[in-house]
């Protein structure tokens, strides 16, 4: 196979449906033209990302000679290959990606791969994956309020590639109700509880973590805790749009105990899906010091004003003008976490993407700040940030440049870091897959290729007592408008009467084939179940699913995804879902591989699990199976195969 471009990437390209063209040499990291603020973006070359990579790989070389460490040696094209996929798109290769790449003779099939790689749908589903579960995003609000539009928007903001900073600014400074702008789930996901939301958003942004400053002053850093409490006065008393003649109209029905008929129903129903998912204006701009606090700069109990702290080291300070609801005070708050004179804001994210790519951090905890100066490569480290900067925060950039060193290609290394020992990057630590990666493989080998598999449908349809109501006639977006324009009590019951009736009629009248149309095209809202790749799934998934028995993220605190391993994950593999979805479903796509002669069959198996042909002693090993056991020899040797460390681990 003499030319890679033209005969197996079209290869590849037909397996997802996408045509070669859409991949040139001037690639672009494209979409910042889709967002609000992407004007200023303008596309970056393949040949841009390569020089990037190679001046990354220098200063990796620096770290080698000084350290009198030997340059390790390249992975192999079906280790390189099995790493890439799990680590760029979440899943193990399909059967005919690995063939592809690994009977290739190009030279340049890696910066080939990295490209296919970095521009699929999986990219996409696995990047936004990551990013619901960094911030928390679960499938539902408090008691049960629905968090739908909040998801599709963090979906929609990784399908554009909208860059870090924007998406970040546009988190920190929502205001709005959610149907209108989901971004307003960010503040909705810690409604009522702005210290503990202050603290995620300075772990999440700033690799700061305050928690302690809530109680006293940082002993580590100088951070004090009256900083704390001016910065989460920024988002203190937030409140619901105009949700005033709502509250007059609920008193009076509890007075005269009459919520629980239709009509109150239906009003705690706008209250729990209208109100509940909006954000009015920044909040009072003030919060007030808690009774015992002990600190010169305060009194207990005295009332104190939004401000951000540390004026030299995060440029000019930020403070709501007035004790009282003021539209600029997030937008002030955001500017001041994302402006171009706070590195930490750079460093995080920087270290964050690193740490995915090339598997150990530049320093630990990821959200625990450390400066350049502190870390293996004070150079490194800064070249990592000016290169961030000068992407102007397109992760997916980004993540293709370390694609593109050599250091990421370094084959795995299993010395451990002693003590107190920074990392020198001499090659990729082997860890376990994720439980996302480990499930969307499963997938992979269950269903094919995951990204040709149904994705979630999208519904802004009223849905009242689990049903879909007013179809084609009102969504929750017309709803959320007409509602949150109401100004007297006496309005929102009159309009509530009215719309209660249009319900009681909709559901009379005939409309029951309309209902089940748009059930069929967007999918009720709850959810999804069945084999599809993770970020189609409810999120979190429920208990007793492989990816909750496989460590995936509670989304009740940062980074509480875990991988290691338990008693319940090897009950599932050998004798619970995993054996009945793969190992004993004959209608999985791993078993219709396994067709012709039994070395062809035996080499498709392992194609198809572990990306490799197997070598002279397994294949005499296979073959002796298959000679005792028939065809349950096949099974067994599937079973084996997906137990074995070398397919639950990211080489």
């Amino acid at each position: 196979m003499k030319d890679f471009h033209y005969l197996t990437m079209v290869r590849l390209c037909y397996i997802t449906a996408t045509c070669l063209a859409i991949f040139p040499m001037s690639v672009t990291a494209q979409t910042k033209a889709n967002s609000a603020r992407g004007a200023k973006k303008e596309a970056v070359t393949e040949e841009q990302l390569l020089a990037a990579a190679r001046q990354i790989d220098i200063r990796i070389a620096k770290i080698y000679k000084k350290k009198g460490v030997s340059v390790p040696e390249d992975a192999n094209d079906s280790v390189y290959l099995r790493r890439s996929f799990l680590l760029a798109v979440g899943r193990i290769p399909t059967v005919e990606e690995a063939r592809v790449f690994l009977e290739s003779d190009d030279p340049n099939k890696r910066v080939l791969i990295a490209r296919y790689l970095m521009n699929s749908k999986g990219y996409q589903s696995y990047m936004a994956n990551w990013l619901i579960d960094m911030l928390r995003v679960k499938e539902n609000f408090a008691n049960r309020r629905t968090a739908a539009p909040y998801m599709a928007w963090v979906r929609d903001a990784v399908a554009e590639n909208m860059p870090f900073d924007d998406l970040t600014r546009e988190l920190l400074s929502a205001q709005g109700a959610i149907w209108e702008n989901g971004a307003v789930g960010y503040y909705i996901r810690d409604k009522g509880m702005p210290l503990d939301n202050m603290s995620n958003t300075m772990r999440l942004f700033l690799g700061t973590r305050m928690e302690c400053a809530q109680c006293h002053d940082d002993p580590f850093e100088d951070w004090e805790r009256m900083d704390f409490f001016r910065l989460a006065a920024f988002t203190n008393g937030q409140r619901e749009i105009n949700k005033g003649p709502w509250n007059s109209v609920w008193r009076d029905m509890r007075e005269a105990k009459t919520e629980r008929t239709p009509l109150g129903r239906l009003m705690r129903f706008l209250g729990d899906e209208v109100f509940y998912g909006s954000i009015g204006g920044a909040g009072t701009g003030r919060i007030k010091l808690p009774n015992d606090y002990q600190y010169s700069d305060g009194d207990p109990g005295e009332w104190v004003s939004a401000r951000t702290p540390h004026e030299k080291s995060f440029g000019k300070s930020m403070r709501m003008s007035k004790r009282r609801d003021d539209d600029d005070g997030l937008e002030n708050f955001a500017s001041w976490v994302t402006n171009d004179q706070n590195d930490r804001f750079t460093t995080v994210i920087v270290n964050r993407m690193w740490k995915r790519i090339i598997g150990t951090a530049l320093f630990e905890p990821v959200d625990e700040y450390v400066p350049a100066e502190e870390t293996t490569s004070p150079e490194l480290t800064r070249y990592l940030v000016g290169l961030m900067k000068s992407l102007n925060y397109d992760l997916k950039a980004f993540q293709h440049a370390l694609l593109l060193t050599r250091v990421y290609a370094f084959t795995s290394s299993e010395r451990e870091l002693k003590p107190g020992e920074k990392p020198i990057f001499d090659g990729r630590k082997i860890q376990r897959m994720s439980a996302e990666q480990y499930w969307d493989s499963l997938v992979t080998l269950i269903a094919g290729n995951p990204d040709k598999l149904p994705t979630r449908g999208r519904s802004n349809a009223i849905y009242y007592g689990g049903k879909p109501v007013l179809v084609g006639e009102l969504d929750m977006l017309q709803l959320q408008k007409e509602v949150l324009a109401i100004k007297s009590p006496k309005e929102l019951k009159k309009y509530a009467q009215s719309l209660l009736s249009r319900i009681q009629n909709s559901s009379k009248s005939g409309n029951k084939q309309k209902m089940s149309m748009m059930m069929r095209s967007a999918g009720k809202r709850g959810a999804l179940n069945g084999v599809v790749r993770a970020s189609e799934l409810p999120s979190p998934a429920p208990k007793g699913h492989v990816l909750q028995i496989f460590g995936q993220s509670d989304r009740n605190l940062l980074d509480s995804a875990t991988k290691e391993a338990n008693a319940t994950q090897v009950l599932s593999m050998l004798n619970g879902q995993v054996e009945k979805l793969v190992v004993a479903n004959q209608q999985a796509h791993i078993h219709k591989l396994s067709r012709g002669s039994v070395p062809d069959r035996i080499r498709a198996l392992f194609f198809g699990i572990l990306s490799r042909s197997p070598n002279e002693s397994e294949m005499k090993l296979m073959k002796s199976e298959i000679a005792a056991r028939g065809e349950a020899g096949y099974r067994n040797i599937i079973s084996a195969l997906i137990n074995s460390r070398e397919f639950i681990f990211v080489p």
